[in-house]
């Protein structure tokens, strides 16, 4: 029989990670077991204040004897109560077990949780409507997750290598050679991606945390991932790795609203025009759009560098297409914009002195009237209109790779644009 196992919120900011249980997870039940692919890696919706780092969840499908699916259920089951960092109060783990096809009442669950806030009461009775067997630790806030791994049918999809350390080595700094990082860029780029930040001349595929994971190789391929992962330089034993099939990079969270319907920790595109201008605040850039349904506040914040010079830009009267998450930000629902293209540029206009008339000199601002620098030509203070052209293309902006959302879709990758551009025909 097919049985799929679903498992979420293992870890916690002071160690421990989900996909590192799950790895290990596979890797047994692939011993009593046929796996029927590689394991997921679900991304759902991060602007969910209960998350720690990516809000990634793990589901894997086998086919199973029935004689062997308990004893499979309780290894699942131990190795979650003795890994998960159950002493955190925000490490809530959430297993469940699903056997058979999955139903298409799940997969619509699984988006819920990707575009919005899915509460564990919601999670409940679409596990019950569907006969999915689930178990929860202190409050089991994982379910939401763990269901939603085992619906996705990554459809479209990308590959992540995630190599593992020796136990004894988590919370020390990771030693992996920085040069043969920005080679392996070099070699294999666009086949992995956001592997550096080439104009910081930063590293990306070592997270910072107290977690097992000591690099992390995106891929649209997944021998290209392997073959990147094996021409890094380490300085330190790595444990293991595994190969997951994830929804990262798909702009799978993204889908578009009006205005009026926004809620918070939506994760939407809207279509608008700026209604006014850039201001700043802490480093932060904001400006105000309206869709004619309602206005709303969309920030580039301090994190996303030089993007934000591509904000300060936009004036008003541009319509653009915004991408992003929807989260209160001083007590206002803001969107924290990660893409945006211009549909329509305004003009802009700039009032310039005109040149002396009589010798062509340039003219002096008087008060009421203009005087000539030159000749002292006196007239009657009239400013001519310049339309002024606009430094914005017709292209779509995305923050740099180490402000990037996990499920972004970079627009290196293959339809990295499509998502975005729907919009333009709304």
């Amino acid at each position: 029989m097919m049985l799929h196992i679903g498992i979420d919120d293992t870890d916690s900011p002071n160690g421990m990670c989900t996909t590192y249980l799950g790895a290990l997870l596979y890797k047994e039940i692939s011993r009593l077991a046929e796996p029927l692919d590689l394991p997921k890696l679900i991304r759902l919706n991060p602007n969910v204040p209960y998350k720690t780092r990516g809000n990634g969840a793990v589901a894997m499908s086998f086919e199973v004897d029935e004689e062997d699916a308990p004893k499979i259920k309780r290894l699942v089951l131990e190795m979650v109560e003795k890994l998960a960092d159950l002493t955190h109060e925000n490490t809530n783990p959430g297993v469940v077990f699903l056997e058979g096809e999955v139903p298409e009442e799940l997969t619509n669950f699984t988006y819920k949780a990707i575009w919005e806030h899915v509460s564990i009461e919601e999670a409940e009775k679409v596990a019950k409507d569907v006969n999915v067997e689930i178990h929860k630790f202190k409050c089991g806030r994982g379910i939401v997750g763990a269901l939603a791994a085992i619906g996705h049918p990554l459809n479209v999809f990308t590959y992540e290598l995630l190599a593992y350390r020796k136990r004894e080595l988590w919370g020390t700094p990771r030693k992996v050679n920085r040069e043969s990082v920005f080679e392996m860029d070099k070699k294999f780029y666009p086949f992995t991606y956001d592997n550096v930040d080439w104009e910081k001349r930063s590293v990306l595929i070592t997270p910072h945390g107290k977690d097992p994971v000591l690099v992390g190789i995106r891929g649209i391929d997944e021998n290209k991932v392997l073959l990147a992962f094996e021409s890094l330089v380490f300085e330190e034993p790595i444990e293991f790795y595994q190969v997951f099939k994830t929804n990262q990079n798909t702009d799978d969270h993204l889908r578009f609203k009006r205005i009026k319907d926004l809620k918070n920790y939506d994760s939407v595109m809207i279509r608008a025009k700026v209604v006014k201008s850039y201001w700043e605040k802490g480093r932060h850039v904001f400006i105000k759009v309206s869709d004619g349904t309602g206005e709303l506040r969309v920030a580039a914040y301090e994190p996303t560098k030089g993007f934000r010079r591509y904000v300060r830009m936009l004036i008003e009267g541009d319509e653009i297409i915004a991408a992003g998450g929807v989260k209160e930000f001083e007590g206002e629902l803001t969107l924290n914009l990660e893409k945006f293209y211009p549909v329509k540029l305004a003009k802009r206009i700039e009032y310039r002195k005109p040149k002396c008339p009589k010798c062509g000199g340039t003219m002096k601002s008087k008060g009421d009237y203009l005087k000539c620098k030159k000749c002292g030509y006196k007239m009657p203070k009239v400013l001519i209109p310049i339309e002024v052209p606009r430094k914005l293309q017709k292209k779509i902006y995305e923050v740099p790779p180490d402000a990037r959302r996990h499920l972004s879709r970079p627009l290196v990758l293959p339809l990295g644009e499509e998502k975005i551009l729907e919009g333009i025909n709304l």
